[in-house]
């Protein structure tokens, strides 16, 4: 398995892996993990008691650092996935409704993470020195909202949405994983699809896309045409947990992790320019 690692993507192999013929990196890896799945499968495991599930998942998310979905936790803890879908409901509620907890437990595309609770960010400021981010411009906020209310999107599609070029801000939006390439149009030229990623989501404080305030989107030339609007369809359903704070804050990651940014702070990206 240590020499899986070394070989280059893409690169045609051929190798022996448990009877089947693998032909790229990311096959053989899939095959290893397969193995293992049939492995635990084929050891019994013992399955653990219901009771101890909230301390045993807590445990296993901490351990992981990456999400992981509702079907690996129940292969580890051998239990059912409806029993163990109400102890994580459960288990979530349990953290966001106790004051004595500092830790969350958060649901993004089926998966599941552990982390720190947005209001304890003044006391964790303490122990780690602060990284300085510049804010993003109001047209990069505009374009991860072309993006998000749209996606997948092509590049072509978001300027006809904007109205001017998008290369330099889509690729900022990018390199901080806000926004992620997921695959090409199949038309001429194969134009490259683009939408957020999990990473937005966890700053959105969304579960899935699904949960953005209902709105048709329309061409903005600046950041409060964009909130005047979110603002206009959260109207339509005054339940909606999702606030217009929220929204904002997203756009920049790690905000919501980190608490809500002054007024001062949000405003001030309007009066940056795009570069061209």
């Amino acid at each position: 398995m240590s020499d899986l690692n070394n070989i280059v993507p893409d690169q045609p192999v051929t190798e022996e892996f448990g009877g089947l013929v693998q032909e790229s990196k990311a096959e053989l890896i899939a095959a290893a993990e397969r193995a293992a799945i049939e492995k635990a499968e084929s050891e019994q495991l013992e399955p653990l008691d219901p009771a101890a599930a909230p301390a045993a998942i807590e445990a296993l998310l901490f351990a992981a650092g990456d999400p992981l979905t509702l079907e690996q936790i129940s292969r580890i803890l051998v239990i059912d996935k409806p029993t163990l879908r109400r102890i994580v409901d459960e288990l979530i509620l349990r953290c966001e409704r106790d004051p004595q907890r500092g830790l969350q437990i958060r649901e993004t595309n089926g998966s599941f993470t552990i982390g720190t609770k947005p209001e304890l960010k003044h006391l964790l400021a303490r122990l780690f020195s602060p990284r300085h981010r510049p804010p993003l411009s109001a047209a990069a906020y505009e374009t991860l909202a072309v993006v998000a209310y749209n996606q997948p999107v092509t590049r072509a599609q978001i300027e006809a949405v904007r109205g001017v070029n998008s290369d330099n801000v889509l690729q900022r939006l990018i390199e901080r994983a806000l926004v992620h390439e997921v695959g090409t149009l199949d038309t001429p030229g194969r134009p490259t699809l683009f939408a957020t990623t999990d990473q937005f989501l966890l700053d959105f404080g969304l579960r899935s896309v699904t949960e953005l305030p209902p709105m048709e989107m329309l061409m903005y030339s600046t950041l409060q045409d964009i909130e005047h609007a979110l603002e206009d369809a959260a109207n339509i359903n005054p339940d909606k947990q999702v606030t217009i704070d929220q929204i904002v804050n997203a756009f920049v990651p790690g905000a919501a992790r980190a608490g809500n940014e002054t007024e001062a702070e949000i405003k001030g990206i309007e009066d940056e320019t795009e570069p061209e």
